[in-house]
């Protein structure tokens, strides 16, 4: 619901104020690309909505999240168009078989098109946009100040939505999570902070075009990781999927460490 998304965030800032107070509030906020910052975290929220829209009016989950995973050709493409990024044969390959490895995992049905797929697919754009967005930050502003923007105006905008009921309501109906469900979402925003932060780091050092071929292994992971805590079923098409996707990761890794030698 939109109340996790805020307290997800929201416990990510927490974690992370100790090192903004480390290195300075004001130096880590120092910025002069705070519209940029803006319009980043914006987009990254339409996303999120789009997303959300395509759940609840019960568009498929498993068609939803193949959708989703042209997210990394959607932000490949724009680097090369945009940020004048090198479109070399191994990235090319790389990001098409990540493809082809999340659709084998998610064999979605196309017997009949459902109009509401252009939920799942803005949603994919809007968030390669955001990456672009990262991208284009990353050799302006510190990583730490490109995730501080991140939370400071995350955290009220999901207030916002959350408060409101994605915009549907006046009500202000607060909800405070129990005990149990306050240590998960405690935990969660640690993993957040973590990540947010390691994607932040990656694009101050390697292209968009190099990284996002990287953003499949979600799929395998998080099915992986269902299977271990949820038991989850995990047929021959995902060990097939994941093969290929990790094989093509590692090739373009071998050949982007190799170059750089």
């Amino acid at each position: 619901s939109s109340w996790i998304a805020f307290y997800q965030y929201l416990f990510a800032l927490l974690f992370m104020a100790p090192f903004f107070m480390k290195l300075g509030v004001k130096k880590i906020l120092y910025t002069h690309h705070f519209m940029t910052h803006f319009w980043r975290i914006l987009v990254a929220v339409i996303g999120i909505q789009f997303w959300v829209h395509a759940l609840a009016i019960q568009f498929p989950i498993g068609e939803g999240v193949a959708l989703l995973m042209t997210s990394p050709l959607f932000a490949s493409l724009g680097a090369f168009l945009f940020l004048r990024e090198r479109f070399t044969a191994v990235r090319v390959i790389a990001t098409i078989l990540g493809f082809i490895g999340a659709i084998i995992i998610l064999q979605p049905n196309s017997n009949n098109f459902n109009t509401a797929a252009i939920f799942p697919i803005l949603a994919a754009a809007f968030w390669a946009l955001h990456a672009l967005l990262m991208k284009h930050l990353s050799d302006k502003d510190h990583p730490l100040t490109m995730v501080s923007y991140l939370y400071i105006l995350m955290v009220p905008i999901n207030l916002s939505i959350a408060l409101t009921d994605n915009f549907t309501t006046l009500a202000m109906n607060v909800f405070v999570p129990d005990s149990e469900l306050l240590a998960t979402l405690l935990l969660l925003g640690f993993l957040t902070a973590i990540a947010q932060y390691a994607v932040a780091k990656a694009y101050s050092h390697a292209d968009v075009i190099f990284i996002q071929p990287f953003d499949y292994l979600k799929l395998p992971l998080n099915t992986f990781l269902g299977f271990i805590v949820f038991g989850w079923a995990v047929t021959s098409q995902f060990w097939i999927g994941a093969i290929i996707m990790v094989s093509s990761l590692l090739a373009i890794s071998y050949v982007e460490i190799k170059k750089r030698k």
